[in-house]
């Protein structure tokens, strides 16, 4: 006998009355453009999340048709559904098909048309496909704060520090006041040790047209 269940983590519910027909969707995500000379061309495209949809009713009192006898009251299969909708994507599983998959409520409305006590309702519940990613598709925000850039594999990579400023040494030049100039403070130490390569071992000795890094 045909049943429908969808099973959750810590609570399962299977419906009570099998609905006389179910409705599966399954698209595919093809995409087509249109190339000069070419005409359109079709550029294929991944399988589509299916969607499954049926209306049926839930019985207050057990007759034949129904799958088992130990029926929850009406109200206590809404509040089921309400909580497998609401929690982690359930498995919806129907016997004898090949449908067996993670799923989520996409949606469900119910009422009463009539004094016997039943609840009818439709349910739609979408295939549920989870995300994997990757250690190096990772990436922090203080990653990115600190100066990381992410290439095209998706791997985070620390990007090269900005050059620092520079100055052309001009004749009658000196340290100290190239220091004072461009930093605010005569104290030379620091854009001698910097550019000791350009000056040689003499700081005294500093030429027109040596490029000088000014330390940050």
């Amino acid at each position: 006998m045909l049943q429908i269940w969808l099973k959750g983590s810590s609570k399962w519910f299977q419906f009570p009355v099998i609905p006389a027909e179910y409705t599966v969707s399954s698209d595919s995500g093809n995409e087509s453009v249109t190339v000069n000379a070419l005409g359109e061309v079709d550029l294929g495209g991944k399988r589509k999340l299916r969607t499954i949809s049926f209306s049926s009713f839930f019985p207050k009192y057990y007759d034949t048709y129904c799958s088992y006898r130990n029926l929850m009251t009406p109200k206590k299969c809404v509040e089921t559904i309400e909580e497998l909708r609401d929690g982690t994507p359930p498995k919806l599983i129907i016997t004898d098909t090949p449908i067996n998959f993670p799923c989520r409520v996409e949606s469900f409305s119910w009422g009463e048309n009539d004094a016997t006590g039943d609840i009818n309702f439709s349910i739609t519940l979408k295939e549920h496909r989870p995300v994997v990613v990757t250690a190096s598709a990772v990436v922090t925000l203080s990653s990115l704060d600190s100066g990381t850039t992410v290439d095209e594999t998706g791997v985070a990579r620390a990007q090269p520090e900005a050059q620092g400023k520079t100055y052309t040494v001009k004749k009658g030049d000196c340290l100290s006041a190239i220091a004072r100039r461009m930093t605010g403070s005569a104290s030379w130490q620091k854009l001698y040790e910097a550019n000791k390569s350009v000056i040689g071992s003499n700081p005294n000795l500093i030429k027109p047209g040596q490029i000088l890094t000014i330390p940050g």
